[in-house]
């Protein structure tokens, strides 16, 4: 069982945690008769069209048609995995995971109980250093407190922000978070793992010396927590200060500190915090960025909280280092849509050149919001009437693929050789983008524009192209070791034909299916009117409802009893088309249509099927005229006249298809 769980175990983890419980930490709900309705967290709306049913323990939106059980709802809401889900869920019920279970909140293939514990202590540490630190910085006693206050009203961020991001302060002291660790019990050496503290040369591992032997890395900052999208700090930024009196214009002491010491210090990779795959404020912002399906990313802590305070919500920035594709994936969770915010200066230019560039590896194309020469985005919306200037100024961001192909395509027009040099800069781009299509529309956008032949276009393309760029982001032999990770599925739709919508006619049928009740005996008489070979499940048209279909009547005496238990839904890998009509269906509670409606539902998807029978055995007769072999023509031609007599009996219906 390694790497799954059985189904028992999901039910005990869905039985211990209400729904309701973990939904109302995100939407304000109110009774509405059996269920609970409120806003959408998934999308922008005025009038509550998300229902919860506490009963079934279900949710449906009927605005933007998601839907899902507890654990589909962990894992829209913060953007993560469905083994992530189930340890944020194990977490919260107190339920222990089996042993073999593999998780994904640390490094490594093999995870053992001793390892989750060791990561559930790592992040309770850091839980505890961050209240710590946070208290500090609300404490109004002490010149440090004052200094760390008054810095953060400088920089425009309020009470408000401070407790909305956690801030805090870490105080001038060498020892004052070792001896608070020390004096709690708490784990020293798991501390100086964490990067919270450091063991002293001098008493080392001696409790008799201050801190126990150990000294604090972070002294005399203000602390960003960097907490990931299950709401867990995993790590801490810190910026120096320093009293005014000592602050050069760059913000540092010049003089009583090491020249070392660095502007900002972060916590250094460990099993929980590793800097490329987490984002200041995402776990913020993530409700935003769903809503409005778009990130806006900056680069530092203050430009996060300047832009929420301004009313930009939907914002979040790397901690301290270059756009990673770990940063890609997780930011795909919310949204396909990336506006970077760099600073004016050259460093911010050439930071958005290599995102972009990181961008087109993965089959993406950012879009740049371009900031005033030497302007930070905090000191930007900060300015008098910096908002509505910000709002103008992402409205106004473009794809960073076009606007370069735009200025290459102008310098090609001065001489011969920046034609030359625009067509390798050009090439370069292309070459590794990993969208065929987008890629396609920009070389035929380029040969017109630069009049040169199509050949020569590719040349440039081929000269710098990586033909790693241009394979698939994974075989299916390695996107099937991925699903098996963490896999505790009994169905999975094929997301390769998700794209179809489904019709109203399937959504009539498989909705009545799922409901069962007076539907079910019209369901049945179905069974009796289909074409020799054909499959219950084929009523439905749609590929990926069939599979579903056809993996409930293969459970056995569902076709007897033709109703669904939500209880036994395991649902992470289900399309969203199909999830959505699961979970509208399982929420209704009387049936939603005529039986009438049903029945003329079924009657015109098995005239289809006949249609489609009778077409086969066209097919076949042609090719027994084809071989001359003339008993099989005469069955043939009496089976094709029984099939039009039997499709006569669907022709009122037939005649709509």
């Amino acid at each position: 069982m390694k790497g799954k769980i059985s189904a028992d175990l999901l039910q005990k983890l869905k039985a211990s945690v209400n729904i309701l419980e973990v939904v109302g930490e995100h939407v304000v709900l109110r009774k509405a008769g059996a269920n609970f309705v409120g806003l959408c967290p998934f999308h922008s709306e005025r009038s509550p069209s998300f229902s919860v049913s506490e009963t079934k323990q279900l949710y449906h939106c009927y605005g933007c048609k998601k839907g899902g059980d507890l654990l589909t709802f962990v894992m829209e809401v913060m953007g993560i995995s469905f083994p992530e889900a189930v340890e944020d869920l194990a977490d919260r019920a107190k339920v222990s995971l089996p042993s073999n279970w593999e998780g994904v909140s640390s490094v490594g293939r093999e995870q053992d109980a001793a390892r989750r514990e060791k990561v559930a202590l790592a992040f309770k540490l850091n839980r505890f250093a961050g209240s710590y630190f946070h208290q500090n910085l609300l404490n109004q006693s002490g010149v440090s407190q004052s200094v760390g206050q008054n810095y953060f009203r400088t920089r425009g961020v309020g009470d408000h922000w401070i407790k909305s991001f956690y801030l805090g302060l870490a105080s001038d002291s060498w020892h004052s978070l070792a001896e608070h660790l020390a004096s709690k019990k708490a784990p020293l050496d798991m501390a100086a793992e964490l990067g919270l503290i450091r063991a002293s040369s001098k008493g080392k591992g001696s409790d008799s010396v201050r801190g126990g032997g150990h000294f604090d890395l972070f002294r005399n900052r203000a602390i960003f927590p960097i907490v990931n999208l299950r709401g867990k700090i995993a790590g801490f930024g810190g910026r120096f200060l320093a009293s005014d009196s000592n602050l050069d214009s760059e913000g540092n002491r010049p003089s009583g500190q090491s020249k070392e010491t660095p502007k900002y210090l972060n916590s250094p990779d460990s099993l929980i915090y590793q800097k490329g795959k987490l984002a200041f404020g995402l776990f913020q912002a993530q409700k935003y960025i769903r809503e409005q399906d778009e990130l806006i990313l900056v680069e530092g802590y203050f430009d996060v909280l300047a832009l929420h305070a301004a009313g930009f919500r939907n914002v979040a920035a790397t901690c301290g280092t270059a756009i990673t594709t770990d940063h890609l994936k997780l930011f795909k969770r919310l949204t396909s849509k990336i506006i970077l915010l760099f600073d004016g200066d050259e460093a911010g230019q050439a930071a958005t050149v290599r995102a972009m560039e990181l961008g087109l590896d993965q089959g993406q194309v950012f879009y740049g919001a371009q900031l005033p020469k030497g302007m930070d985005p905090d000191e930007f919306v900060l300015q008098s009437d910096g908002a509505s200037q910000m709002t103008e100024l992402l409205k106004d961001a473009k794809p960073l693929l076009d606007d370069g192909i735009e200025d290459a395509l102008r310098s090609a027009r001065r001489s011969p050789e920046e034609r030359v040099q625009a067509l390798k800069k050009m090439g370069g781009w292309l070459g590794r983008f990993r969208d065929p299509v987008g890629r396609e529309v920009r070389l035929q956008w380029i040969e017109k524009r630069l009049g040169v032949s199509r050949g020569l276009i590719d040349e440039a393309l081929g000269a710098v192209e990586n033909p790693s760029h241009s394979q698939s982001q994974s075989s299916p032999q390695s996107q099937a070791s991925d699903v098996k990770k963490g896999e505790i599925i009994k169905f999975r739709s094929s997301s390769s034909r998700s794209s179809t919508r489904i019709c109203s006619t399937d959504r009539i049928l498989f909705g009545g299916l799922v409901f069962g009740g007076e539907y079910s005996q019209a369901f049945r008489d179905i069974k009796e009117q289909l074409p020799p070979g054909m499959g219950l499940h084929q009523v439905v048209s749609h590929p990926l409802l069939q599979e579903f279909v056809d993996h409930l009547l293969s459970q056995a005496g569902f076709l007897e009893r033709l109703r669904l238990n939500p209880d036994s839904l395991i649902e992470n890998e289900l399309d969203n088309q199909v999830r959505s009509i699961l979970t509208e269906s399982l929420l209704w509670s009387e049936a939603p249509f005529p039986v009438a409606d049903f029945r003329g539902a079924a009657l015109k998807s098995t005239a289809r099927l006949w249609a489609r029978f009778s077409q086969r055995i066209k097919e076949e007769l042609s090719e027994a005229e084809i071989s001359k072999d003339l008993n099989l023509q005469v069955q043939l031609m009496k089976d094709y006249l029984d099939v039009q007599r039997k499709m006569k009996e669907f022709s009122s219906f037939y005649d709509q298809e």
